[in-house]
């Protein structure tokens, strides 16, 4: 453990400055997106609305990414994605005033619709952002490092976000669950997100692409609509691997094992840090065996981690549980390389954008699938789907192709 974390800072002292800007960005917004997933459902309960009503906001979000995905995606293509990615952050600052200034429902509906749209685009201008200023050779480390720095930060970001209502309320001598104590502890989303823009304030100078041959098919080159559909399929069949169990993993744990929330909270809790060391690990996986074969091999891998979990003994169950973390972890950065590095930088966010809405539309059908079959089937159809697509997804990486003509 010790070497792998004197390689990632070995490699992270190599990072030009123009990515140390864009990750710190990343760092800054996830830190505060994880703080507003952990206290905005406690937020609404205080205002006196029910678990309907945090199901409708937390569908409201997600389908403000399918709706205005494309739309989205090319606006970053038209405007550039560091500008795209300003102005996502400042309308989510703004969403998110109005979240917390407004009480009535439609009116907070409408504000969770514009930070999720807005969260989106902030998140998908990233990756193209990313794309113009690193070398293709060390593209897979640095998008690796970017999710594993937005995916460790949510640890720290949950840990602030659990002490920060007391806080308040001890500044505000009210309870801690006070309406107005989670009023003041979200308001830190809103200046972590403001804070989010200063290290990209600056221009970003795109890298000169070293080969002119390379420079002309940027500028000419088109992916057709079709070829887009391709390149977004395995994040199509991720999504279903992940909406059919996801959803449900702390009510398995505790259905079938007997695990009280606290225990369940520590078995997300280390998942989660597998994730971030996976998300790490892509890159030298990558250096090794080559970016489309890391991508396809470390996917394919999630399969027979999921199911690991159908053996009834709890530290295979968990141990399986936090190898699919990893592997996808590992795997999903070096697919968005791969797909940057095979599409022409005027389309990349519309790419994205079309990745990120199939992604959602199949968490969210597989989700709605998933419980409805769980009521009489249980769990273990759901393991053996997750796997099956998990694998679907490696090989539809695994037979990717450039579709680009000039």
């Amino acid at each position: 453990m010790s070497m792998f974390f004197s390689r990632v800072r070995t490699a992270a002292a190599r990072i030009p400055p123009p990515v140390r800007r864009i990750l710190l960005h990343s760092a800054l917004f996830g830190f505060a997106g994880s703080i507003a997933d952990l206290l905005f459902n406690f937020y609404l309960v205080s205002l006196g609305y029910g678990n309907d009503v945090v199901g409708l906001f937390s569908t409201i979000y997600r389908m403000a990414g399918v709706v205005l995905g494309l739309p989205i995606g090319l606006l970053i293509d038209r405007l550039g994605p560091r500008r795209a990615l300003m102005a996502g952050i400042t309308i989510y600052s703004l969403g998110w005033v109005a979240l917390l200034l407004l009480a009535e429902l439609p009116a907070l509906a409408s504000a969770q619709f514009l930070v999720g749209a807005a969260q989106l685009l902030t998140t998908t201008s990233v990756v193209p952002l990313l794309t113009s200023v690193t070398h293709s050779s060390k593209r897979a480390s640095i998008f690796g490092l970017n999710a594993s720095a937005a995916l460790m930060i949510g640890l720290a970001g949950s840990a602030v976000a659990g002490v920060l209502p007391a806080l308040a309320a001890n500044m505000l001598q009210i309870d801690p669950q006070a309406t107005n104590a989670y009023r003041v502890a979200l308001m830190s989303v809103v200046v972590l997100a403001l804070l989010a823009i200063v290290p990209i304030m600056r221009a970003l100078p795109d890298r000169p692409l070293d080969d002119p041959a390379e420079a002309q098919w940027a500028l000419s080159a088109r992916v057709p609509a079709l070829g887009l559909l391709r390149y977004a399929l395995p994040s199509f069949l991720l999504g279903v691997g992940g909406g059919v169990i996801l959803p449900f993993q702390n009510l398995f744990f505790r259905d079938l094992f007997g695990l009280d929330d606290a225990a369940v909270g520590l078995v997300l809790a280390l998942t989660a840090l597998g994730m971030g060391l996976g998300a790490a690990l892509g890159g030298p996986v990558s250096n090794r065996i080559g970016l489309r074969r890391a991508a396809w091999v470390l996917r394919m891998c999630a399969g027979p981690a999921m199911l690991l979990m159908l053996v009834p003994f709890l530290p295979i169950a968990i141990a399986g549980f936090f190898l699919r973390g990893m592997f996808v972890a590992a795997s999903y950065p070096l697919n968005d390389a791969l797909v940057m590095q095979t599409t022409p930088p005027r389309q990349r966010g519309a790419a994205v954008s079309l990745m990120s809405i199939l992604w959602s539309l199949g968490w969210a059908g597989a989700a709605a699938l998933s419980g409805w079959s769980q009521v009489a089937l249980g769990f273990t159809p759901a393991l053996i789907c997750s796997a099956l697509t998990y694998a679907l997804s490696a090989l539809a990486i695994a037979y990717h192709r450039p579709e680009a003509t000039g």
